[in-house]
């Protein structure tokens, strides 16, 4: 292990750490920004003898490990879902025997059953996964590096036009209260469906006039904003008097919560009530709202 400094074109002064090492007759190096433990560089050498198959090092190194240091237990369910149903063919691949055509043989599959998009985020986990195997100095280069994304097509964001908002929140004010509060909230504020069915009352600031934005109720669990973006939405008067009346009648410090204390689901708001609101509005402006969804509120 040596330390190693230069002065660059900037006239700053860069200093790595690089550790060097024998392995089957061939010299190996690994630089790092900092000076690594001995543990440290025990494991990288380890690492480099090894050879695992894409399937262990996924799930035991990849996932399991370096992206549970970072990620939200939402991202990681969704990196395992990817796993166990999207990356079966390339299991029983070694990481040092993976070449670039058969990464792209599995995502030319995947394209003809998943969404664009879908395909384009699998092969971005892929890709991470690589670089982390890169990073450990099990391989020399990522062979998924140079394979493109699918082109996306740009989705037109969709709004309800002024007329269609004006009999939305007639249908919603002629609702239950609970539902005329819930939409009224996601229609004034902005917020995300998911928001706004984990707010609780001590999130309401009546004397302020904000609503904190601090969780999300996703997948069936309470966690944090997307992108953990935390952040205080102001309020109208007629959002705070709307609230103050419908605080009366709460029970609980869920804002909308079933019979039983849980939350309620964010297909049960779109199924039993905004899309029926929608099929109403479409029947009586005799327009085509087929794609209009809770979250174009958010759009509006």
């Amino acid at each position: 292990l040596r330390e190693r400094s230069w002065i660059n074109k900037n006239g700053k002064t860069t200093t790595v750490w690089e550790l060097s090492w024998q392995q089957d007759g061939k010299q190996k190096k690994k630089t790092f920004k900092k000076k690594p433990s001995p543990q440290m560089q025990s494991e990288t050498m380890k690492l480099s003898i090894i050879n695992p198959k894409v399937k262990n090092f996924l799930k035991e190194n990849y996932i399991e490990r370096s992206l549970s240091l970072h990620c939200k237990e939402s991202t990681i369910e969704t990196y395992n879902n990817y796993y166990c149903n999207n990356l079966k063919p390339i299991y029983h691949f070694k990481l040092k025997d993976i070449k670039r055509e058969n990464i792209e043989n599995l995502i030319l599959d995947l394209k003809n059953e998943l969404a664009p998009k879908t395909t384009n985020n699998i092969l971005m986990f892929i890709k991470g996964m690589f670089n982390y195997a890169v990073d450990l100095n099990i391989i020399p280069e990522n062979p998924a590096r140079k394979i493109h994304p699918i082109p996306l097509k740009k989705q037109k964001v969709k709004i309800l036009n002024e007329e269609q908002m004006k009999l939305f929140r007639e249908k919603i004010a002629n609702s239950k209260l609970w539902i005329n509060v819930f939409f009224t909230i996601l229609a004034d504020t902005g917020m995300r469906i998911s928001e706004c069915i984990a707010l609780e009352w001590n999130d309401i600031d009546f004397k302020h006039k904000v609503i904190s934005i601090n969780k999300q109720f996703y997948r069936q669990r309470l966690t944090s904003v997307k992108n953990y973006e935390e952040r205080d939405i102001d309020m109208s008067d007629s959002l705070i008097s709307l609230l103050l009346k419908y605080k009366e009648t709460s029970k609980t410090n869920i804002l909308f919560s079933l019979n039983d204390g849980k939350y309620i689901s964010v297909s049960n708001v779109r199924e039993n009530y905004f899309n029926t609101f929608i099929n109403e509005i479409e029947i009586e402006l005799c327009c085509d709202m087929a794609d209009i969804t809770p979250h174009c509120l958010r759009h509006t």
